[in-house]
């Protein structure tokens, strides 16, 4: 009976497991997360994301991990040519349940871009830009060192996918 109940109970929460979360920067510059969209005129950019994995609910980001994501917003610069290094990067940071923004550097433009930001004529990828710091290439040890002062969490919450 209790199978039953549990199986019934499951397939219900299959209709609610869908929830959409917002991301927007005020006209400040300021990141915002949220469960309902910003009010007209008050945000620059807004970016809706509907969490779903396999139709379980993801796991809500807990306020430490809301708070490094706001603070210190994760971004991986990829090339197409990287091959295992951004992937185990890109891995990396899925195992830790880290949100991050993947950027590619395809173009001429995208590539001085990165030189400026690493301060490198020759940057090897991947780069890992956390807040306002970066690692270059690829060290699980610097990586996570990086995101540790930030305050991301070593693992990801019971139940949930990051979201990319």
């Amino acid at each position: 009976m209790r199978a039953w109940l549990a199986i019934i109970l499951m397939i219900a929460a299959f209709g609610a497991a869908a929830q959409t979360m917002y991301r927007w920067v005020d006209k400040d510059g300021h990141v915002h997360y949220s469960d309902k969209p910003p009010a007209a005129g008050e945000a620059a950019k807004v970016e809706q994301k509907r969490a779903v994995t396999l139709g379980v609910p993801t796991a809500e980001p807990s306020a430490l991990m809301r708070q490094a994501m706001a603070d210190y917003p994760v971004t991986v610069f990829t090339q197409a040519a990287c091959g295992d290094p951004c992937q185990t990067g890109r891995d990396f940071l899925s195992r830790r349940g880290v949100p991050f923004t993947e950027k590619k550097v395809e173009t001429e433009t995208d590539l001085a871009a990165l030189r400026t930001l690493v301060g490198n004529d020759k940057p090897v990828v991947p780069v890992l830009q956390v807040g306002s710091r970066t690692v270059v290439g690829y060290s699980s040890g610097q990586w996570d060192a990086l995101l540790d002062a930030a305050g991301y969490p070593k693992s990801p919450a019971r139940g949930a996918k990051p979201q990319q």
